[in-house]
């Protein structure tokens, strides 16, 4: 979850407190942040060099020229397409603001209440969309924090499992773990009652473990998946993907 591709996001938001989780979130994951506090300073900085964005996580409640003042200039000053406008709000109605941001040109909307994996997951779709599809379908993968009970041989550890897909997962653990290590995996999915039973190979590190990092940990391929679980999984992702479209 730590990239090695850094990109160049623009906060802008008011509140010190929302730039500072943000900020934090977006550097530990291996990308450069600067910040507007205001939507003058907002578009100031895409005068300045549009070309040096390439995501603007905008709030919709600033001072002076608010959110929907930022998106109506960058529509009328023709930079609609040069980059993706991630719109963050924790004082509207999603459903009620939705269609208008839209209309003036945002790419997408989440609220100031995600975790940090939802987070991170909301902006690498825009960061990085060829990741994000296969042969034209949407890679499924569900943006989750769940504990994770795990063995490797006759050792007991636990951990968190950040994210799942058919084909394996990522754990987020203070155990470090080599490359090819073959692990047996427990976990439950939120909303349902099965406590999955899953073995798998660990196929890549971020190179730091959970102690060092917020995202440090292992991507974990499945070697066993029974036709239940996998069902049960793709239901899951299904829902969960879904979700974080609306």
């Amino acid at each position: 979850m730590i990239t090695e591709n850094s990109r160049n996001v623009l906060v802008a938001d008011d509140s010190i407190f929302f730039r500072v989780k943000l900020s934090d979130v977006l550097i530990e994951a291996g990308h450069k942040v600067r910040f507007a506090t205001n939507g003058k300073e907002v578009i100031n900085e895409i005068s300045t060099d549009s070309d040096g964005i390439d995501l603007l996580m905008l709030d919709m409640q600033m001072p002076g020229i608010d959110g929907f003042g930022v998106l109506r200039w960058i529509k009328e000053s023709g930079y609609i397409g040069k980059f993706p406008v991630l719109v963050v709000t924790g004082a509207y109605e999603l459903a009620g603001i939705m269609a208008k941001i839209k209309e003036l040109g945002a790419s997408g909307l989440m609220t100031k209440g995600f975790s940090p994996e939802e987070i991170l997951f909301r902006v690498n779709r825009f960061l990085f969309p060829e990741k994000c599809s296969s042969g034209g379908r949407p890679d499924e993968r569900a943006i989750l924090s769940v504990p994770a009970d795990f063995t490797v041989g006759d050792a007991a550890y636990t951990g968190f499992l950040l994210n799942i897909s058919l084909d394996g997962l990522f754990l987020h653990t203070n155990v470090e773990l080599l490359t090819g290590t073959s692990t047996h995996l427990r976990f439950s999915l939120p909303g349902y009652a099965r406590v999955f039973d899953i073995k798998g190979i660990v196929k890549w590190s971020t190179g730091k473990k959970g102690a060092d990092s917020l995202f440090g940990g292992y991507g974990v391929m499945f070697s066993t998946l029974e036709e239940d679980e996998k069902n049960l999984i793709d239901e899951f992702i299904k829902a969960e993907v879904l979700k974080a479209k609306e």
